[in-house]
């Protein structure tokens, strides 16, 4: 059986926000945009799962109240979970992986179009 992933990973260094999407056989996963938490979909899995677990959040992130402290504790928690942690854990970190990596599967590459 051949499985079909896209992935797509934001990270910001200037603070301005964290995103991932990763899909399976043309069905979303998980999407995650940190900046609008009221766009994501699926469940939280892998570190995301983990560091939830860790503050004693059983649900998903973009269902806390926004203006509760454990949502701000957790919002505080993104050095633990950058969509560059989930990427590596994912596939690969592309900030850190180098020329020899290798590709772990065929890679397309899409070009969105720019609206005026």
């Amino acid at each position: 059986m051949t499985i079909t992933q896209a992935q797509l990973f934001f990270h910001s260094e200037q603070n301005d926000g964290e995103a991932w999407l990763i899909a399976e056989h043309g069905q979303i996963v998980r999407r995650w945009i940190s900046e609008y938490p009221d766009l994501a979909l699926g469940e939280p899995f892998g570190v995301e799962r983990r560091l939830l677990d860790a503050y004693g959040i059983t649900g998903k992130p973009e269902d806390l109240d926004p203006n509760s402290d454990l949502a701000g504790d957790w919002a505080a928690t993104w050095g633990d979970c950058w969509a560059t942690t989930v990427a590596e854990e994912s596939s690969v970190d592309p900030t850190a992986a180098a020329a020899e990596t290798g590709s772990i599967g065929s890679m397309w590459v899409a070009v969105a179009p720019t609206f005026e």
